[in-house]
Parts: C-alpha cells; structure tokens; sequence
C-alpha cells in the first residue's frame, strides 16, 4: 500500500512539474500579432502570480488546430478592451513562450 502510494505521487509530481501556470490573476496591458517575428502572438501582463511576467507567448504550432489558435487570441484582446483578469498555462513546460491555454474571468 506505502509502495503504491509512494509511486502515485511520484507520478503526481513529475505530470506537474512538465507543465505550468503561467501566470493568474493578471492584467493583460498589450497584445502583439507575430511576436518575434514568428507564427505566434504575445500578450504583456502584470500582476497575478505565477511563473510569468511580461510577455508571454502563445506558438501557433503547440495548438491543435488554427481555429483554437484564433479563439486564445481573441480572448486575448477581449480581456485586453474588457479589463478582465487571465489565467494563461502551458501544458508541456514551464516556458513563457510557449502558452497554450488562456482564460478570462471577471
């Protein structure tokens, strides 16, 4: 049972350590098509908490289609126009340049 228990969390830890929360809770204070010149668009936050200050990238190539791609930077700019707060994460890595997930709450 120690054993079993021992292995699951062990398994807990690294699943949680390959991706990251970027950031939560933030202000979004720009919004920037073709970051670094690059198939990808930038988002410049501040406050929250999280990994992630500054600009944070979302890659075209880490989502799984153009329309979800559309839909994050759509987000993006609503939060932007709308003063709403983000939760931006990135399921493979801790890396502010590759984001691929965001949301906005009130």
């Amino acid at each position: 049972m120690n054993k079993r228990l021992v292995t699951l969390l062990a398994i807990g830890c690294a699943f949680n350590s390959l991706g990251g929360e970027l950031t939560k809770g933030s202000t979004v204070l720009e919004v920037a098509s073709n970051g670094s010149n690059a198939a990808n668009f930038a988002v410049k936050v501040t406050g929250g908490t999280g990994l992630c200050s500054g600009w944070i990238y979302f890659p075209e190539v880490k989502v799984s289609s153009i329309t979800t791609y559309n839909q994050s930077f759509t987000l993006a700019t609503m939060a932007l126009a709308a003063d709403k707060k983000v939760r931006i994460h990135n399921y493979s890595d801790n890396s502010c340049t590759g984001a691929d997930f965001i949301s906005v709450s009130k």
